[in-house]
């Protein structure tokens, strides 16, 4: 049985429409700068920065008939999105719709829009000047266990004289370096964690939409419960049942806590201190980096 919806209803559940992007140059650690002073490399990312698009992509699930209708067969959920915005916050959407956990996806739904970004992107990259490869990476800080990387195109050759540069893009989730740091005077790792724990599950379930969700009839009920399971799933916690709009709260804080748990054992073992943690922590920006290079 598939049941089949277009529906934005549910769009700022699944990924929030990224604003801020910043453009700089940066030589990476190994790669070669191009003598000419090739430019291509910062044209590209001010394109990425700058020119709006559009990509289209699809949310599925296999969920039990309960979650929607009288029953208890397996059904697939579908509901077709578009989202739009210039190309890296496309990508920055992308990057944080379905972050892994020491591997493991949280939502375990944001390959769709993955795919459908890398292709709008995709179609700009390549000139007569030059071929290229786009990066993205978001870390809340540096080597975190709770990450999302990706790339559109192919690397360059280990020979070629490669040009870089980046673009900063924000990520959706809140400034939160005062409330860090002051968490890490009052409560250690533990109060660093929970800040950031805390954020990164209301960017993904953000209260307001998630019930509104769960009051709808139809796809985006099951999805958003869906995406619920997987994050207890790989989390360790049980959701609320049954899982109505007025549990999602308890829902979250368990998720929370959870997260919480993990990236203060992470945190520990990357820092001297809590200080120290708190100002490692960068979860407001999607780091993606251009290389271009001549065959």
């Amino acid at each position: 049985m598939d049941l089949r919806a277009s529906s934005t209803a549910l769009d700022t559940v699944l990924f929030v429409l990224l604003v801020g992007v910043a453009v700089g140059t940066l030589a990476g650690v190994g790669d070669r700068r191009a003598p000419d002073g090739n430019r291509v490399a910062e044209e590209t990312a001010d394109l990425l920065a700058t020119a709006t698009t559009e990509a289209t992509y699809t949310r599925s699930a296999r969920v039990r008939s309960s979650a929607l209708l009288d029953g208890d067969e397996t059904v697939s959920v579908t509901a077709d999105r578009t989202a739009s915005g210039t190309y890296a916050e496309l990508l920055a959407a992308a990057a944080v719709a379905d972050p892994s956990l020491g591997g493991s996806s949280l939502t375990g739904m944001g390959g769709s829009l993955r795919t459908g970004s890398r292709n709008a992107t995709r179609r700009v990259l390549h000139t007569r000047e030059a071929n290229a490869q786009v990066a993205v990476t978001w870390r809340p800080y540096p080597n975190a266990t709770l990450r999302s990387s990706f790339s559109v195109g192919e690397a360059p050759p280990r020979d070629a004289d490669v040009s870089v540069a980046t673009v900063a893009a924000a990520s959706g989730l809140p400034n939160f370096t005062g409330s860090a740091a002051r968490a890490a005077r009052t409560n250690g790792f533990d109060g660093v964690a929970s800040v950031l724990a805390d954020a990164v599950v209301a960017d993904l379930f953000p209260p307001s939409e998630t019930r509104d969700a769960l009051y709808s009839e139809g796809p985006d009920r099951a999805l958003v419960a869906h995406r619920y399971r997987q994050a207890a799933t790989v989390l360790g916690v049980d959701t609320p049942a049954p899982f109505t709009p007025d549990r999602v709260a308890e829902a979250n804080r368990r998720l929370s806590d959870s997260l919480a748990e993990r990236l203060a054992r992470d945190l520990k073992r990357r820092y001297d201190s809590p200080t120290a943690a708190a100002s490692a922590v960068r979860a407001r920006r999607v780091r993606i980096v251009v290389r271009t290079w001549s065959e």
